[in-house]
């Protein structure tokens, strides 16, 4: 076969290979999307690394792509390889091919362990977090804050491996990883010795050490008899009153995503504690008045934790509104908000019995819904997924 011809074959295979599995086909002509096609290549010249780069630097990743393995598939020397396996993730990361990614970073890694910095470790640990390989992750972010030198750069590497862990429901090894990148944090911004432009990671660190603390508050049942009914209250009210700290602390970070996410946090958790009290059982020697009056009694002792409820969520908008930021979780609030309200303005319908839940979404069924599939819980996916990063 001639050389060109060679080329080209090895040329379109490099491309085919490149396209991610979940990337939509595009129809010649459609309207709704702009196509900007680069200069026009010629078949009979094998790709170049400037112009793989170049595709990749006018936003071309999937033309990038084909280009970059195009330069592979020429068995180039080591320095030219060293750049091409860099450039070809970062092109499938802007085509939304994390998998592709990955295998692109693991070939570097493999060939030149010995040259691989905190950034490709960052970025493959991005990479895999996107998929959910929770463990590799991990141990990614791990290797990225053992070579990075910058504090900025420490903290994001601490708090995402420790989401990582965090995932895989090891709080024990997730919590002093957080604790450590805000205590970076602080040591950082005491000696002056950088200065943060986002204070995204250092919200985030405080948030999932406060959720770790939202978790262990829901696993605490009420149970009885009366005795271990008044033990286990009281070590909810001793977590919960923890997990508060730390969502308030999360807000002192001033990252208005995580402001935003720990407010709705702490409402919904009042929720929680509400429901799980007023749905505790009852004991079975309470005849039909007497249960009557117990759960007026308990209505009315538990009003002040639907109203500091509605007080938290109603902070959290007027911050919202007062910065003039918005969130998913700022539509949430605004949900619970006025379900919330509906409740108090529909009266008490329920004598004798205990009102509806006001976190349906955080009963144990619904938080165990998930875990044999290894999926997360409906709850925690709507509690605890943060932010979309870039990779």
């Amino acid at each position: 076969m001639p050389h060109h011809q060679r080329w080209l074959v090895s040329l379109l295979l490099a491309a085919a290979c490149g396209k991610p599995s979940n990337t939509a086909s595009v129809t010649p002509g459609d309207p709704d999307i702009a196509v900007a096609p680069g200069p026009a290549a010629d078949p009979t010249r094998p790709a170049t690394l400037p112009d793989a780069e170049a595709a990749l630097a006018a936003g071309e990743p999937a033309r990038a792509v084909a280009l970059f393995g195009g330069v592979l598939a020429q068995n180039p020397d080591e320095a030219t390889t060293k750049q091409a396996y860099p450039g070809l993730a970062r092109a499938h990361e802007q085509l939304g091919d994390c998998a592709a990614a990955v295998r692109a970073y693991d070939e570097f890694i493999t060939r030149f362990a010995a040259d691989a910095g905190a950034d490709m470790y960052a970025s493959r640990g991005a990479c895999q977090a996107e998929l959910g390989q929770w463990q590799a992750s991990a141990a990614d972010f791990g290797k990225a804050f053992e070579k990075a030198s910058v504090p900025s750069a420490q903290v994001e590497y601490l708090a995402r491996q420790g989401y990582a862990y965090f995932e895989l429901g090891q709080f024990n090894e997730a919590d002093p990883l957080l604790a450590k990148a805000d205590q970076l944090f602080l040591a950082a911004q005491d000696q002056a010795k950088e200065r943060f432009t986002t204070f995204y990671f250092v919200g985030m660190a405080r948030f999932y050490r406060a959720a770790i603390h939202h978790r262990a508050f829901r696993e605490v049942e009420i149970r009885l008899p009366e005795k271990t009914m008044a033990e286990d209250f009281a070590r909810k009210f001793a977590i919960l009153e923890q997990a508060q700290d730390g969502y308030n602390y999360t807000i002192k970070a001033k990252h208005v995503f995580w402001v935003s996410a720990a407010g709705y946090q702490m409402g919904t958790m009042f929720e929680e504690f509400y429901d799980a009290v007023m749905h505790a059982p009852v004991p079975e020697w309470l005849d039909d008045n007497q249960r009557r009056v117990y759960y007026e009694e308990l209505k009315n002792q538990l009003r002040p934790v639907v109203n500091k409820a509605i007080w938290v969520f109603e902070k959290n908008l007027e911050t919202s509104r007062k910065l003039g930021y918005d969130s998913p979780f700022i539509a949430q609030t605004e949900a619970k908000l006025s379900d919330l309200q509906a409740v108090l303005l529909a009266g008490d319908t329920s004598l004798g019995k205990p009102h509806p839940r006001l976190a349906p979404e955080a009963r144990p069924e619904f938080a165990r819904g998930g875990e044999e599939a290894g999926e997360p819980s409906p709850v925690d996916r709507k509690l605890f997924v943060p932010e979309p990063t870039p990779l």
